[in-house]
């Protein structure tokens, strides 16, 4: 909104936990009526939400293995999905259909939520799987809010009106495509965490949970505590601050995200412990195999035995394990 020339100030006072459908409503309204003579802002917002911004949401579907795998993510955890709203994935005639309706119409810009599903949806797929799509097209259920060019500019795909609902189409073997993800071990384990992590956090709020969600999405490499607090428009001082009127500090969440991940990748990757602790933060092998005894009372090697057995792996694959 500020490369367009509006004030942010539009969007109103920080949110401290997901937006309900009223909230939204709410929010998207005082948005249109701000910014009147920007019809395109909802398709210039919607392109610019690259996988990075959608925090835990976003590191959810760059976990993914297929483009399948993250349309069932975003079926599952869909922002603005609700009991009024439609998104779903059918098949027909070889092509994959995509389907959304929006849970309401913004008064001023009916189909806000529909160009801005729509760019995001395009741009998540685009970095997906690392080019242009071949083959995918929209078809909208209304006349285009702004110039139709502007459409086929910022989807980077064609874009026809008029229809009798809102899809995004393209061949169905598109969606089995391997995405960039795909040979790396750790994808499974993400994807796991992420799912978990979705469920819990569907109705957090707090300023803990910001700062997990900007540490998670950082895929092991987890910023400073300066650095977060840039992310969220803030002073590190203030950060703090809240994060102690929250009985908890920014060191804590680290390590509490650390050992999530830790015990996850032990549990259902083959990595050894070495590489694990590398890609939660740790170089050396030693201060990790500490700091995770610290965390869990057992050291990493005694805690991927104890998962290995509960799932009923064999007992020559678990020593194999231990000794790792």
């Amino acid at each position: 909104m500020r490369e367009r020339g509006h004030d942010p100030a539009l969007i109103g006072a920080r949110y401290e936990r997901p937006l309900g459908e009223a909230e939204l409503f709410d929010l998207c309204t005082r948005i249109v009526a701000g910014t009147p003579d920007d019809p395109a802002l909802p398709l210039h917002v919607g392109a610019a939400m690259h996988l990075g911004v959608h925090g835990l949401f976003g590191h959810a579907l760059m976990s993914c293995r297929t483009l399948k795998q993250a349309a069932g993510i975003l079926m599952r955890h869909n922002p603005l999905k609700s009991d009024s709203s439609l998104s779903e994935l059918t098949f027909e005639k070889g092509e994959a259909i995509l389907t959304f309706e929006p849970p309401f119409q913004v008064p001023g810009s009916p189909h806000f939520l529909s160009d801005l599903f729509f760019a995001a949806g395009t741009t998540a797929i685009r970095e997906l799987i690392g080019m242009d799509t071949v083959g995918v097209y929209l078809e909208l259920g209304y006349a285009p809010n702004t110039d139709a060019a502007a459409y086929e500019e910022l989807l980077r795909m064609p874009v026809t009106f008029g229809h009798a609902a809102s899809r995004l189409k393209g061949p169905a073997p598109v969606l089995d495509i391997p995405l960039q993800s795909a040979g790396v071990a750790t994808a499974d384990a993400y994807l796991r965490q992420c799912e978990l992590l979705l469920q819990r956090m569907d109705s957090a709020g707090g300023y803990e949970s910001s700062v997990r969600r900007v540490l998670l999405s950082s895929r092991g490499e987890f910023p400073s505590a300066p650095a977060i607090a840039k992310t969220l428009h803030m002073s590190e001082r203030t950060l703090r601050r809240r994060l102690e009127a929250e009985n908890t500090s920014y060191q804590t969440i680290v390590n509490d995200v650390r050992n999530h991940l830790a015990r996850q990748y032990l549990a259902d990757t083959d990595l050894s412990v070495a590489d694990v602790g590398a890609l939660i933060g740790f170089e050396d092998l030693a201060n990790f195999r500490q700091a995770f005894r610290k965390w869990n009372g057992i050291t990493p090697a005694q805690f991927r035995v104890l998962a290995l057995a509960k799932e009923g792996k064999g007992a020559e694959k678990t020593q194999k394990e231990a000794r790792r």
